[in-house]
């Protein structure tokens, strides 16, 4: 059976962020292959993206799980409510159109030079792809810090309480110590069925 993960990466940040790294690292020893394009660019564009990227993840494998964090956590949430994918969420942004209100205008991609434009648009076409509950929500698997300072971890918890999670105690927005839970993600999204 062939295996294909698809991550999506957070606001500002990209495919080269150490999240990313760690679960295409594990799934280069796995033989999963693993997909995460850059998503720097408006949400319709970025949900149109993620659709056919899955899509073809989908005609070249068997199973294809999902993974997202922060803003790509929203994304991923919105797609494994599409897809019926197995996923995980990652310190998940539940209202971003609330939060990218704050970040109006020319904004620089974490470790980078390139910059991205945004528009009020971003607002509604987030609200657009907004998943309040999952048909599925066994199949969705969420990992929060409760020190995370950028997005309050109750709000995902209490959005998405239908679906296993580990919450981790302390910790920050970014899950530094992602090293140690990405494992446990892994088995979640391929050990079983």
């Amino acid at each position: 059976m062939t295996q294909a993960l698809l991550y999506m990466h957070g606001f500002r940040s990209s495919p080269q962020s150490q999240k990313a790294q760690i679960i295409k690292e594990l799934c280069s020893e796995a033989g999963i292959e693993f997909a995460a394009p850059d998503l720097n660019m408006p949400p319709a564009a970025a949900a149109e993206k993620l659709s056919g990227t899955f899509a073809e993840l989908s005609r070249a494998h068997d199973k294809v799980a999902l993974a997202g964090s922060s803003l790509g956590g929203f994304y991923c949430a919105w797609l494994a409510q599409q897809t019926a994918a197995r996923a995980a969420l990652l310190n998940p942004a539940v209202h971003p159109w609330e939060v990218v209100k704050n970040y109006l205008g020319e904004q620089t991609i974490y470790g980078t030079t390139r910059t991205i434009f945004v528009t009020p648009e971003y607002a509604a076409q987030l609200q657009a792809l907004q998943t309040p509950s999952f048909t599925h929500p066994e199949r969705v698997f969420l990992v929060l810090a409760t020190g995370d300072e950028v997005l309050d971890w109750n709000e995902a918890a209490a959005l998405y309480n239908q679906s296993p999670s580990m919450v981790i105690n302390g910790g920050d927005h970014g899950l530094s110590g992602f090293a140690e839970q990405a494992p446990v993600v892994m088995n979640f999204l391929f050990g079983s069925s």
